[in-house]
């Protein structure tokens, strides 16, 4: 895509009249809390900072280099940020403190908030993104339409129970069908798939912090059973509950 710089962007001016080649990227290596990465139009890495690393749970930052999201995030997490990086690419499109989820080092899932722009080559054409993202500390509701704040709030209070579709979607005075829709613009995720990342990350957190048999803590999250519970968690974070217990606990 060939677009037309940003007018009046004195920073860029004043790298390319004083030919730098060193554009202060390290000190994203200095603010605690903020994930920073810099991918090329193919959408592969070509940096990011050592608290993303650390996020990852890489042991260098070189690791990632050349590499997609793809060989790091589950499938539909990937998606997501496929959606936004072509966007950003393809049509010089800015994405502005997106709130979405991002999978940690220890494979939970917290909310985080995104923003990507666009870089632009000498020519005009976009060769790359640069983005920051951070854990939002707050309620994820004040972001989201507030019926949907509603379904949200439905998941973490009744998670150990069967929860239903269409319960959640009179939860929100939706139909079933404008409540699906609706729910996967806002979080990119089916409310399936939300409900059942919410049970493995509440799992997570009783599989590395007590000794509660594996069985219980199925139950306790909203498994069927044992084996229900050891298939969910593999194809989310493709690994047992009890090879997850023994790496970190």
């Amino acid at each position: 895509m060939k677009s037309q710089l940003p007018n009046n962007d004195s920073l860029s001016q004043f790298i390319v009249d004083n030919s730098i080649v060193n554009t202060g990227q390290l000190l994203f290596d200095c603010i605690p809390g903020l994930l920073f990465f810099v991918k090329d139009a193919n959408r592969h890495f070509v940096y990011i900072n050592q608290e993303l690393a650390d996020f990852m749970g890489l042991d260098s930052k070189q690791e990632i280099i050349g590499r997609p999201d793809s060989d790091f995030f589950a499938e539909d997490i990937e998606q997501s940020y496929a959606v936004d990086d072509k966007r950003v690419i393809e049509e010089g499109h800015v994405v502005k403190n997106k709130v979405e989820l991002i999978t940690t080092s220890q494979r939970l899932i917290q909310w985080h908030i995104t923003n990507k722009v666009p870089l632009y080559s000498k020519s005009g054409h976009v060769c790359g993104l640069a983005g920051v993202t951070r854990k939002f500390e707050g309620n994820t509701s004040a972001l989201h339409h507030s019926a949907l704040s509603r379904a949200i709030e439905y998941i973490a209070a009744h998670y150990p129970n069967e929860i239903k579709l269409i319960d959640m979607a009179k939860e929100c005075g939706l139909s079933l069908s404008a409540f699906e829709r609706h729910f996967k613009k806002s979080f990119h995720l089916t409310p399936i798939q939300y409900l059942n990342r919410y049970r493995i990350q509440q799992a997570c957190s009783a599989l590395s912090q007590s000794d509660e048999p594996i069985s219980a803590i199925a139950m306790d999250c909203g498994f069927y059973d044992q084996s229900h519970f050891t298939r969910s968690f593999l194809r989310i974070l493709h690994t047992t509950p009890a090879a997850y217990r023994k790496r970190y606990t």
